[in-house]
């Protein structure tokens, strides 16, 4: 009689299960890491749309560069007026006023629209039909704008009630009394007729890596300045600047019949109340902590592109792949690095470098002028965007700039 034949076990083995499972999870990082990781092929496709979408903006800016060079007039966008030598750049998230409205010139300087309508909200004094522009008119007009902003008349322990845009004296701005108070009416009666008025993108930079600095503990009345300023993306701040000569170097980037000038202290506090309402910012992200969307030192964020300085204003590193910009960390950033920085198309309001405004101290007359919006150096809790710091106008420091209004 034949044996029966045993059949044997075919079932896995519990270590052969475990063995199998932990083949599958490395195969399954290997993929994960090939699909997401630093080189990975979702990261390598990202990259390569946001080059391409760079790109095409980029083309888009150029064809708006060409279009200003040819506007010899005025012409209107989107109900609002683009000066002559001008022209708006109809890239997308850049077309409309809410979004933030950019111009560009012919060469390649570009300007943001601040909205301030012409509503019973902002002029309840003033009113809506002002024509004769008489001196009771701009006082009536000042008084509700600085009404209409007064959520940003302080807000820290480092905001004061001591800053007004009065006339200021010659040694606070280069300006004399008239000319100053002249200048004053000049914006106020454009941004009533304009409803509004334009700032620069970017805080102002030069092209050039290295300049010719004056020794900082020497002040003169005079001070050769040989960089041409520029408002562009990806330049060096134009630190070490005194404040009236900002206010010189302003001036001197004129458009056609606009006038380019520094911002008064009220021009501030309307891009402030501009950007409230038109942004997801919320008043105590511009008036209490900026960290969300600044560079200060007490706060880490990434770059991938442009050049930083580690506490040596004078030396700039490129960012290769990115770069983490650590805490209590003093870093300078080239102008317009990161989105993260900008809100409505305006970069490096919060932070970065202090900017230098027309609003004189009423009250110190030894720290005369204002400057704005905190710098890298600062902590975004004491300084946030709408800070002011007044300070003598011919001290300069390595993270003091400026930035132009056109109006």
């Amino acid at each position: 009689m034949k044996e029966k034949l045993k059949r044997k076990s075919k079932g896995i083995t519990l270590i052969a299960l475990v063995i199998t499972i932990i083949v599958l999870l490395i195969l399954a990082g290997v993929s994960i890491a090939t699909l997401t990781g630093e080189n990975g092929i979702l990261t390598r496709a990202r990259e390569a749309t946001e080059k391409t979408e760079e790109a095409t903006e980029e083309e888009q800016r150029k064809l708006a560069m060409l279009e200003a060079a040819t506007n010899t007039k005025n012409t209107t966008f989107e109900g609002i007026t683009i000066p002559a030598g001008f022209a708006p750049t109809r890239i997308e998230g850049e077309s409309t006023v809410d979004e933030g409205l950019v111009m560009v010139d012919s060469k390649g300087n570009s300007y943001v629209w601040i909205e301030v309508p012409k509503t019973v909200d902002v002029y309840p004094i003033a009113g809506l039909e002002i024509t004769k522009f008489t001196e009771e008119d701009y006082k009536n007009i000042y008084d509700d704008l600085k009404n209409y902003t007064k959520s940003y008349e302080k807000g820290t322990t480092v905001h004061k009630d001591e800053f007004s845009d009065e006339t200021a004296v010659k040694d606070v701005t280069g300006l004399t009394a008239t000319q100053y108070n002249n200048l004053k009416k000049k914006m106020l009666k454009s941004v009533y007729e304009n409803e509004g008025f334009w700032i620069g993108q970017y805080e102002v930079g030069i092209e050039q890596k290295y300049r010719i600095f004056e020794e900082e503990n020497i002040v003169t009345t005079e001070h050769p300045i040989e960089e041409i300023p520029v408002i562009k993306a990806n330049t060096y701040p134009y630190n070490w600047v005194r404040g009236y000569q900002a206010q010189q170097l302003a001036s001197s980037m004129n458009s056609g019949n606009y006038t380019s000038s520094l911002m008064f202290g009220v021009q501030w506090d309307l891009m402030c109340k501009f950007i409230e309402k038109n942004s997801n910012l919320k008043v105590e992200d511009i008036n209490a902590d900026s960290k969300s969307w600044g560079n200060y030192s007490n706060i880490s964020f990434d770059i991938v592109k442009g050049e930083y300085s580690i506490n040596n204003e004078r030396t700039y590193t490129k960012v290769k792949e990115y770069y983490r910009k650590p805490e209590s960390t003093k870093v300078l950033l080239t102008t317009g690095v990161t989105k993260r920085n900008s809100i409505l198309n305006i970069y490096d309001i919060a932070g970065n470098m202090w900017e230098w405004t027309l609003e004189p101290d009423t009250v110190t007359p030894t720290l005369s002028c204002c400057m704005r919006g905190g710098g890298c150096n600062n902590d975004s809790g004491s300084y946030p965007a709408s800070s002011r710091w007044n300070t003598s106008n011919s001290a300069s420091y390595d993270n003091s700039g400026f930035r132009t209004t056109l109006f």
